[in-house]
């Protein structure tokens, strides 16, 4: 589950991180990406039966007040959609997406993920799975850095890579996920003490891979320019792809922009997400002093938290966004929407995309890339082998 790694990542990335800008992209080349026709033909392919078993206690994880049962994602349900999106990917070469697609067009700039690494974090860990897993699982409260830098190589393995790259990606992902399991050790509002928790359960999944996606929308138009309905509806689309690479049925995936947008906000009113003592002690180490380099790019994602996070989580978190706050940070938007229109894509230009344009080129990435790259993922490259 993704903890630290977006606020590690923007310290390296985002430079002047509240002024980050963006160019036209210089990089595109002609290379088609998959079509989300794609997705109407695998949903007819995927099977998507999963294992149900009660939950030890009812537990509200959909919007609109149905109470569910918990499903695992099984091995035999997580390989079914595995191979249906393998068989579909147009260009093995090209991986998943390529470079007409919403997906790279919105994730070729640093600034959405810079500016939404807080609200998305800490809506994580407001489902109480995600911080008690990470308390008995996860090595973040030891190496956050180690941990954020994991997390983004699988991520971005599988958005840029090759299709056997990505392919690969989401096997790895998911045997340390099989891993991740346990009880809870507190009552929550929708999780009684002692039920069961784990990392491949398709609602507790399908929250996280929801607060990436949505968030970074929400950050773009913010950040970069105001998408179109046709754009968002897009862009959902592509993201099934990625929820299907984790085992997530489709029946369990809202079916248009639209209703995930209903979905989240669905979610942030159902009760399910709450401040948790541990959650607030989570958030405060996360967000605390990880040295100098780090101080000011998470100071700059809890603002942007406090902005972009519920009121009533907001407030359980102790989030202050008083006036003050709020015109500096509607300053920094405005400035990321002017320097959107300069070309300075060598600073603001996500280095992974760049990476792979150059592989599809044949060529290599620059020297400025790999630098980049290996400051950020302590590698000088990830999807780009030459």
């Amino acid at each position: 589950m993704t903890t630290i790694l977006r606020a590690a990542l923007a310290a390296f990335l985002a430079l002047p991180v509240a002024l980050a800008v963006a160019a036209e992209d210089p990089y595109a080349v002609p290379v088609a990406a998959p079509d989300t026709d794609v997705l109407t033909e695998a949903r007819g392919a995927a099977d998507t039966s999963v294992a149900a078993e009660a939950p030890a206690a009812p537990v509200q994880l959909v919007p609109g007040g149905t109470a569910t049962g918990l499903q695992w994602i099984s091995d035999e349900q997580f390989d079914r959609q595995l191979a249906v999106v393998h068989g579909k990917v147009p260009h093995p070469e090209v991986g998943m997406f390529g470079p007409q697609s919403q997906m790279w067009r919105m994730l070729r700039y640093i600034a959405p993920g810079a500016l939404g690494s807080g609200a998305a974090l800490t809506l994580q860990i407001s489902h109480p799975w995600v911080t008690a897993a990470i308390d008995e699982h996860s090595i973040t409260r030891k190496d956050p850095l180690k941990r954020g830098r994991n997390t983004f190589r699988y991520l971005l393995q599988m958005i840029y890579g090759d299709r056997d790259q990505a392919m690969q990606a989401a096997r790895d992902v998911r045997m340390i996920h099989d891993k991740v399991y346990g009880s809870m050790p507190y009552e929550t509002n929708s999780f009684a003490a002692g039920s069961e928790y784990r990392a491949n359960e398709v609602q507790a999944m399908l929250w996280v891979h929801a607060t990436l996606w949505h968030t970074i929308v929400t950050t773009f138009e913010q950040s970069i320019e105001k998408m179109t309905p046709a754009e968002k509806e897009r862009f959902y689309q592509e993201t099934k792809l990625f929820a299907y690479m984790f085992g997530i049925p489709d029946e369990a995936l809202p079916q248009s922009w639209t209703e995930f947008d209903e979905y989240v906000q669905g979610m942030k009113a159902s009760g399910t997400l709450q401040a948790t003592p541990a959650s607030k002690e989570l958030f405060g180490y996360l967000f605390g002093w990880h040295g100098f380099t780090l101080y000011l790019p998470l100071k700059y994602a809890k603002l942007a938290a406090a902005a972009n996070l519920p009121p009533d989580l907001r407030q359980q978190y102790g989030l202050k966004y008083g006036p003050v706050r709020e015109s500096f940070f509607r300053t920094t938007l405005w400035a990321s929407r002017l320097g959107h229109k300069f070309p300075v894509g060598f600073i603001t230009k996500n280095p992974v995309h760049k990476e792979a344009v150059a592989r599809l080129r044949g060529e290599r990435a620059s020297w400025w890339t790999r630098t980049q790259i290996r400051l950020a993922l302590g590698q000088p490259t990830l999807v780009n082998n030459r």
